[in-house]
């Protein structure tokens, strides 16, 4: 009988089939069943990888004897899943964002801690050489003390057709699902939040609830001052992180590579080797499936960086900062 881990994928979509092709890269994984509501994209997939099990129900591939199952379905589903999932003993790899609520996030926390299963979020920017190496900076003190933190992240609207569930903020949770990315990286690198205040502005088309524009600042617990700037008016995209400190401080300037600059004028051009960022997260995530090892990146990741985003929308409602935990 094999020792591998064996592998079930839920939501067949483009990021799922890749997160399919990666997997089966990968030693000791054995994928051994697909599931999507649209039952032909699951059964195209199994006949790409001669996967014997494909169906439109979930549920009926977690009693297929799976060990472990990556959650690559629309936002509003995540909950459900996940819940099914640590209730049948399966560990649980889930895309970001990881819910459209704190409190759906906190129910998903304790579920999987009861059952003694490993919830991973999909954080993958967590695993790319350039922001690694700013978060060394942060603890082998190169940086000095962190004072400031930013993020920039711009797009356009989601394309007509693709994904029209991204349009209603009550299944993707506004423009949070994608900036989450970036407001993870920025409570890794400069500690939790402790006071937010956002800006935010609605309205621009009429076919969608979600935000246009949203400007969150926050102190970290640090001292740090922190934020995020994110809308959908900016079909160009982009985005941009940088870190300051009482040494110096550092930005991305493209996937591989960083600027450094201290206070005494000296600067330097940082290159690093290009890394599959989904391919090292997806192996990270079976091995600790493997060892029983805690994943870098659990269930509280996902409900952290929710929380600033709805102290943020709450900050914009009442005109005031909200404190953290919000009472």
């Amino acid at each position: 009988m094999s020792d591998n881990l064996r592998l079930g994928v839920v939501g067949c979509g483009g990021l799922g089939r890749r997160e399919a092709d990666i997997s089966l890269q990968l030693a000791g994984v054995d994928l051994v069943g697909l599931a999507d509501v649209n039952l032909q994209s699951a059964q195209e997939l199994a006949e790409v990888h001669n996967v014997g099990f494909a169906t439109d129900d979930y549920r009926e591939l977690l009693m297929a004897g799976v060990d472990a199952v990556l959650v690559v379905t629309p936002t509003f589903t995540h909950k459900e899943i996940v819940l099914a999932a640590a209730e049948a003993g399966v560990h649980i790899f889930c895309e970001k964002p990881m819910a459209t609520s704190v409190a759906d996030c906190e129910e998903m926390i304790t579920a999987t801690e009861q059952a003694g299963v490993q919830l991973m979020i999909g954080y993958v920017l967590r695993f790319y050489p350039a922001y690694q190496k700013m978060q060394q900076m942060t603890e082998d003190g190169r940086l000095g003390d962190v004072r400031l933190a930013w993020t920039v992240r711009m797009g356009g609207r989601p394309p007509v057709g693709i994904g029209e569930w991204r349009r209603e903020k009550e299944k993707v949770g506004g423009l949070y699902s994608a900036a989450c990315h970036q407001m993870d990286l920025l409570l890794w690198m400069a500690g939790a939040a402790t006071e937010v205040t956002g800006h935010v502005n609605w309205g621009s088309f009429a076919d969608t609830d979600t935000e246009d524009s949203i400007i969150i600042s926050w102190w970290a617990e640090n001292g740090a001052v922190c934020s995020l700037h994110s809308s959908q008016l900016y079909p160009v995209g982009g985005s941009e992180f940088g870190l300051g400190g009482t040494k110096g401080s550092v930005k991305l300037i493209d996937t591989n590579t960083l600027l450094y600059a201290d206070h005494e004028g000296n600067s330097e051009r940082i290159e690093l080797e290009p890394v599959d960022g989904l391919m090292a997260e997806l192996s990270h995530f079976f091995d600790c499936c493997k060892s029983g090892q805690p994943n870098r990146i659990p269930g509280k990741a996902g409900r952290d960086s929710l929380e600033v985003f709805e102290a943020a929308y709450l900050s914009a409602e009442r005109r005031e900062p909200v404190t953290l935990p919000v009472g």
